[in-house]
């Protein structure tokens, strides 16, 4: 018996491998069952993946009904299969599981982020002197770039971590976390990023510390403000040049917690480095190195476009403009003004005027460049002159390229355009079927922005390999412009500002709309006193969409499911016709998903600017129109009467020939306000609203805006 016994234990260890150190389980590769011990790097702060290591290495295992209640310190033994997750080796299901101890202290292990890999996969590790790319904005969901002595890494910050939208450090910090691995590559070989658990995890490595980003303002041809706050009253002090070697020093001294520092004698549209940095006895805080521009002496102007009707009852001043069928005519024709350079960065085309306008720009002599995505039919590009360059993005990246730009001859003061918007070049469905908008913009400084990107993905760099190394703050004919582009800038946290800056009235027009977090901001911001939302979304069934969830927390929200033609715009409207807020306008190639913030190859540009926000608005009140109009004010019946003033400060009196009976006061979306029986309505919140004049003759209606 004993015999018999002592026989089926060791069948049963070579059967499961009972009590093998993870390194050796690892080395028996995908669909293995393995039994492992080690102790638990992580709890629920990283979802319900749970890591573990021992002295040998360290296992990734996923099994939300087996491990929920391990904790971090808990010494588990587990038995399940390993199985291959996007790059990540994993333990799938988990087919037994025992705590054995709990409380167990697990040291990093101190790496560089060249050692970040296979070796160090699902370990919990160290890295010394991490200054993070974006220092200042937000950890959002999605990835962020770091460097530390020159080498280059990334962290992961998932959803509901402890460290979402806290701010990134500014400055050095000790990074500690798990590093794991995410890629769509075969072999997997890249991807692999850092898992930071809590605040703990990012250590500052002085006492004096930046509470704020940096921020730019006050910006001319020659010169512009840079702001910050510290912890504790130090010097105010920068350095700055052409390039990160530094070639100026600005000390200001003082001591103070607030900073304010002019860098001036500058050259227009002109990017600058800048290294900002405060003193404190023995103690320095350092901001990251930023790039920032002058502005340009170029004309400023900003032309948009749209491939279907508009409402322009609905303008200030400047109609908008509905060019139909000659989108493509229209992009020809700006591709005949280079001179010098043409780089054009497009998802997909297949229209054989712009492939005329391109081969034209480069038999006059013109350099031609030409980036595209290599996961679409592309049927122009063989229709191009063949000695005309053109990159592809790899296909076996995660994402797509999806930009649809152009840039004429950045470096010219005069000729200098940009083109961005949400149209793809296909004949006819995205040119002329779809709802879409083009915009140009003359201005050096936005052009030569949009040429640093184009270079990076032209040196094959795409996706989350890509770093923010672009400025992002412009004035452009006198207004604010920003651009950001994706994956590397934190796009997503600059439409949630856009967002939360609203004060009045926020449209938007979505193809997609899956982000959770700008979800939660509009409905927040919809439940705020006098702020009237309402928006379009094309995908309203696709997985992760936020309609139902939008419209079920009161947001006024139409899908444009059903119509003939997509609904392709990417764009918000903030506080439209609203002069004394902020006018402003984001459009590009950005949906509002992940893969766009994640992965995906974009671009944004937010114009605080009244008229262009207009010539936008104008644009989605006639697709809203023809989404339904609300039954409260769908009669119409043409009289002679006059509202006056409108604008108005806030009263309004209407007069008319005829008698009338009552006038009812609605806001924007259709819901009714007050009923009035006296000629003058008294308004108190700024915005947008319709007045329903009842006349012996019939109904009418006026919009007013209160400013």
């Amino acid at each position: 018996m004993k015999k018999t016994t002592t026989f089926i234990f060791a069948t049963l260890l070579s059967i499961i491998g009972f009590a093998q150190d993870i390194a050796t389980a690892r080395a028996q590769g995908v669909g293995a069952t393995v039994t492992i011990t080690g102790t638990a790097t992580n709890g629920d702060e990283l979802g319900p993946i749970r890591y573990i290591e021992d002295a040998t290495a360290g296992m990734a295992i996923y099994d939300p009904g087996v491990m929920g209640s391990v904790l971090r310190g808990d010494e588990v033994t587990v038995t399940g299969v390993l199985v291959d997750y996007n790059g990540l080796m994993e333990m799938q299901p988990v087919n037994s599981n025992s705590i054995n101890s709990s409380s167990n202290p697990v040291l990093p292990q101190l790496i560089t982020p060249l050692q970040i890999g296979e070796d160090t996969e699902s370990e919990l590790i160290q890295i010394d002197n991490v200054i993070f790319n974006s220092g200042g904005s937000l950890f959002i969901v999605g990835t962020h770039d770091f460097e530390s002595n020159g080498e280059t890494g990334k962290i992961y910050i998932k959803a509901g971590s402890p460290l979402e939208n806290s701010m990134i450090p500014m400055g050095a910090v000790t990074l500690i976390g798990i590093c794991s691995q995410y890629t769509f590559m075969v072999p997997a070989n890249d991807g692999y990023q850092i898992l930071p658990r809590d605040s703990a995890d990012i250590i500052p490595t002085g006492a004096l510390l930046f509470t704020s980003s940096v921020t730019q303002s006050n910006i001319t041809t020659t010169s512009f403000d840079l702001n910050w706050t510290v912890s504790d009253s130090a010097s105010t002090n920068c350095n700055f040049g052409i390039t990160p070697a530094f070639t100026n020093v600005i000390n200001n001294g003082g001591n103070t917690s607030t900073h304010n520092i002019s860098i001036t004698g500058l050259t227009p549209a002109t990017f600058y480095h800048v290294e900002c940095y405060s003193v404190s006895g023995s103690d320095t805080a350092f901001s990251t190195v930023g790039l920032y521009s002058t502005a340009s002496n170029s004309s400023g102007i900003i032309r948009p476009y749209f491939n279907h009707s508009v409402d322009v009852s609905f303008s200030t001043g400047v109609d908008a403009q509905n060019i139909t069928t000659y989108f493509n005519d229209t992009i020809k024709a700006y591709m005949d003004l280079a001179q010098n350079t043409l780089d054009v960065c497009v998802y997909n085309a297949s229209d054989a005027t712009i492939a005329t306008g391109i081969n034209d720009a480069y038999n006059r002599g013109v350099v031609v460049r030409y980036i595209a995505d290599d996961d679409v039919t592309n049927i122009m590009l063989s229709s191009l002159d063949p000695n005309i360059p053109i990159v592809y993005r790899d296909p076996s990246l995660a994402g797509i390229m999806h930009n649809k730009f152009i840039i004429v001859d950045a470096n010219t003061t005069n000729n200098s355009w940009v083109m961005g918007g949400s149209t793809n070049w296909t004949n006819p469905s995205n040119l002329f079927n779809d709802y879409n908008n083009l915009i140009f913009i003359q201005d050096e400084a936005i052009a030569k922005a949009y040429t640093l990107e184009f270079e990076e993905m032209w040196a094959g760099t795409f996706g989350a390999n890509k770093l923010d190394n672009t400025p992002h703050k412009f004035i452009v004919g006198g207004s604010d412009v920003e651009v950001y582009f994706s994956p590397s800038d934190q796009t997503t946290s600059k439409i949630n500002e856009v967002i939360e800056s609203v004060d009045y009235s926020l449209e938007f027009g979505l193809l997609s709309f899956t982000r959770d977090d700008l979800a939660q901001s509009v409905i927040d911001k919809n439940a705020s006193f006098g702020v009237n939302i309402r928006g379009i979304i094309e995908q309203e069934n696709i997985t992760g969409s936020e309609f139902s969830n939008l419209q079920t927390n009161g947001v006024n929200v139409r899908t444009h499911m059903g119509v003939s033609n997509s609904f392709h715009h990417k764009y918000a409207i903030a506080d439209a016709n609203v002069s004394g807020s902020n006018p402003t306008v984001l459009t590009g190639s950005h949906n509002w998903s992940s893969n766009a913030e994640n992965n995906s190859d974009e671009n944004t540009l937010i114009i605080h600017d009244a008229t262009i926000a207009n010539i936008y608005l104008q644009e989605f009140e006639e697709r809203w129109g023809e989404l339904g109009i609300p039954n409260a004010i769908d009669e119409f019946i043409d009289v002679q009467l006059s509202v006056f003033p409108n604008p108005t400060a806030g009263k309004v009196t209407v007069k008319s020939d005829l008698e009338i009976s009552q006038i009812n006061l609605y806001a924007i979306d259709g819901k009714l306000i007050s009923v009035n029986k006296t000629s003058e309505i008294d308004i108190k919140t700024k915005g947008i609203y319709f007045l329903k004049i009842v006349t012996e003759k019939g109904n009418t209606v006026r919009k007013i805006v209160v400013e």
